[in-house]
């Protein structure tokens, strides 16, 4: 696997280890290293192999945790952390799917209650049990083992590590909010089929808000336009597209009616054109996100 030595948003796309249902980050980070970075769309699982962090999340105070503590945080946290020794940490980012898998199979036996006014910003910071940490470790064992089931031991694996966390009320507290909050389905409806085709208006009217309150809320909580989010979103899925579609078609496909202006947009994110795109693998081009 990877390491990751800094928090730049393209190095943790193009140095993660994603599955069908997760997305894993480990970081190798330097003595006295500091630096800021956003958890982005899905909450994050953090926790240390070796060393410490000093952390602030969302403008809190300052704290220290270390190997026995973990930190589940909401999506579109700002989070800054500075590190006094060398630094190893593997953060889990678990999709919809997987999270809706487990609560579907054990929520109803939990017998937790959900809190409904939760702060967008809230976060946890916890020992890590006996449990936690043997799961934990098997993680870290079939990464090492590289088995050649590695997606499917991994994904089985952090269906544990759910249940487990699900199983801690304000970890229950913090998934629950991320599945329900407007702003959170408004991005999985992005991401969908669906959503490519929909205006801005329109998915604000799905999540039942306003389009003026649904922008507000929309840049306080992820630091972007509703209209910045979806034309992004729209450009790094025609990269996928543009394997096997020509300009034209792609564009239509993503939701972009006028080429000369998706062409212009996607040369500005990506320094290139779609059509030079075409034309060199995709290792050669800048990652997006």
């Amino acid at each position: 696997m990877h390491k990751i030595h800094n928090f730049s948003r393209v190095d943790e796309t193009e140095f993660s280890f994603p599955t069908d249902n997760l997305n894993l980050l480990y970081y190798d980070l330097p003595k006295l290293f500091s630096d800021e970075y956003r958890s982005y769309d899905a909450p994050r699982f953090c926790t240390i192999i070796e060393g410490m962090k000093e952390v602030s999340i969302n403008r809190s105070e300052h704290f220290v945790y270390n190997k026995n503590e973990f930190i589940l945080l909401p999506p579109h946290a700002n989070v800054y952390m500075s590190m006094a020794e060398y630094t190893r940490a593997l953060v889990y980012e678990f999709s919809d799917v997987l999270i809706d898998q487990v609560s579907q199979k054990v929520a109803d036996k939990l017998d937790i209650s959900v809190t409904k006014d939760i702060e967008y910003t809230t976060f946890l910071l916890e020992s890590v049990t006996n449990r936690l940490s043997a799961l934990h470790q098997r993680v870290q064992d079939i990464l090492i083992e590289d088995d050649v089931n590695i997606h499917f031991l991994l994904d089985i694996t952090c269906q544990e590590i759910v249940y487990e966390l699900m199983k801690i009320k304000g970890c229950y507290d913090i998934i629950y909010h991320h599945q329900n909050h407007p702003i959170n389905q408004a991005i999985r409806l992005m991401n969908s089929s669906k959503g490519h085709a929909m205006t801005i208006s329109q998915i604000a009217e799905e999540v039942s808000m306003s389009l003026s309150g649904f922008s507000q809320k929309f840049k306080l909580i992820t630091d972007q336009t509703p209209k910045d989010y979806l034309t992004k979103l729209r450009l790094n899925k025609s990269r996928q597209y543009l394997n096997n579609m020509s300009v034209t078609d792609t564009a239509y496909e993503v939701g972009f009616e006028n080429i000369s202006h998706y062409i212009r947009l996607f040369k500005k994110e990506y320094g290139v054109t779609p059509k030079q795109y075409q034309m060199h693998s995709e290792s050669d081009i800048p990652k997006s996100l």
